[in-house]
C-alpha cells in the first residue's frame, strides 16, 4: 500500500475513534472567524458579545448546536443513570451518588418544615410553559406555603447548583439537564415517599405526558392515607408551549452569558410537538380527561394568552365528591 494511502487510512480510523464531540469541534473549526461561535473569534469582540442578547439568527444556531451536543453526549453515555448506577439494569445508584441525592431530599424537605400534615395533595398537569405555578398562586386560591412542591425541574436546579449535571462543552448546566432526567425523577419520588410517610401536604407538579405515571402517583397517595386529592390542569396549545419554553431558554441563556444564573432550561420543540392530540390539543390534556374522576375535585384553566389572566374553563360539579366514591 502506498505511504500516502496508508496515512489517509490511519486518519480515517482515528476519525472513527474520535469521541462524539469531535464532530462538533470540527464543525466549529470550519466556521468563519467572524462567527461568534468560532474558536478564532477575537477575544475582545467575544467579551463584548458575551454580555449582549443573541440575535434571532444566533439563537437559532445555538439551539441547533445544543441539540447536536446533547445527542452526542447521550451517545457517549453521559446520562447519569448510566454513569452512576452499578447494576446492569441501571436501577441501583452508587453510594456516592445516593448520598448526593439524599442531601437534596434532606434540603428540600427541611425547607418545608412548617408545611402541615393534613393529608392533602394537589396534582397539577400541563405542557411545559403552561404556567402551572402562576395559576396555582394567582387564580386557584392555593396558599403555596401550605404545601411541599414536588417538581423534577426544581430538583434539576438543585442538581445544577451542586455540580451534579454532567459538563458538556458548549452547554450551560441547565441546557445539559436532560442528562439527569431519570435521576431527577428518582429524587422526586424519594422526596414524595418521605412526605407521604408523614401525610405532609404536597403538590405534584408534572406535565402529565404519561397517564400511567400520574395514576401511580394518585394510587400511592391514596395508599398513604391522603383524604383529599385535587387535580388541576393548565391548558395551552402546543405551539404556545413551544414558543414559551424557547423564550424561557433564550432569556436564561442570555443571562448566563452576562454572568447570571445557570442558563435556561432547554426543552426540545420536537418533544413538545410529539404531544399533539387531535381531540384534546395535547396528549397531556387527554390524559387528564382520562384520569380526572380519580380526583376528589378537579379544574381546568386556559392560560393560552400572554398578558391575560388564566380562565377557569371546566371544573368538577358540587356533587362530584360523592359521585367519585362510586368510580
Amino acid at each position: 500500500m502506498p505511504a500516502v494511502d496508508a496515512r489517509n487510512r490511519l486518519a480515517e480510523v482515528d476519525e472513527l475513534r474520535s469521541p462524539p464531540t469531535a464532530d462538533l469541534d470540527r464543525r466549529l473549526d470550519r466556521l468563519p472567524d467572524a462567527h461568534p461561535s468560532s474558536p478564532r473569534y477575537a477575544s475582545d469582540q467575544r467579551d463584548a458579545d458575551d454580555i449582549r442578547p443573541l440575535t434571532d439568527a444566533e439563537h437559532a444556531d445555538h439551539v441547533a448546536d445544543v441539540k447536536a451536543r446533547l445527542a452526542d453526549a447521550r451517545a457517549a453515555g453521559l446520562d447519569t443513570r448510566l454513569q452512576h448506577t452499578i447494576d446492569e439494569e441501571h436501577e441501583i445508584w452508587s453510594d456516592a451518588r445516593e448520598a448526593a441525592q439524599d442531601a437534596i431530599v434532606d434540603d428540600l424537605y427541611a425547607r418545608a418544615a412548617t408545611v402541615p400534615c393534613d393529608y392533602r395533595a394537589i396534582v397539577t398537569g400541563g405542557l411545559p410553559g403552561a404556567g402551572k405555578t402562576t395559576v396555582l398562586r394567582q387564580h386557584a386560591d392555593i396558599e403555596l406555603s401550605q404545601y411541599l412542591m414536588i417538581n423534577p425541574d426544581v430538583i434539576k436546579d438543585a442538581m445544577a447548583q451542586r455540580g451534579l449535571i454532567p459538563e458538556v462543552t458548549g452547554l450551560t448546566p441547565m441546557e445539559a439537564a436532560g442528562l439527569v432526567h431519570e435521576e431527577s425523577s428518582h429524587i422526586a419520588k424519594a422526596l414524595a415517599h418521605r412526605a407521604q410517610a408523614e401525610g405532609k401536604n404536597v403538590i405534584w407538579d408534572v406535565t402529565l405526558s404519561r397517564a400511567e405515571s400520574c395514576a401511580g402517583r394518585i394510587e400511592a397517595l391514596r395508599a398513604a392515607g391522603y383524604t383529599r386529592i385535587e387535580g388541576m390542569f393548565v391548558d395551552v396549545p402546543v405551539e404556545v408551549s413551544v414558543r414559551r419554553t424557547d423564550a424561557r431558554h433564550r432569556e436564561g441563556h442570555d443571562d448566563y452569558r452576562a454572568g447570571l444564573g445557570l442558563g435556561g432550561r432547554f426543552v426540545p420543540d420536537e418533544m413538545t410537538c410529539a404531544q399533539t392530540d387531535s381531540a384534546w390539543g395535547s396528549t397531556n390534556r387527554a390524559n387528564f380527561e382520562q384520569l380526572k374522576r380519580r380526583f376528589d375535585t378537579w379544574s381546568v384553566y386556559d392560560n393560552s394568552f400572554d398578558g391575560r389572566a388564566a380562565e377557569l374553563i371546566a371544573a368538577s360539579p358540587p356533587d362530584f365528591e360523592r359521585d367519585r366514591e362510586k368510580v
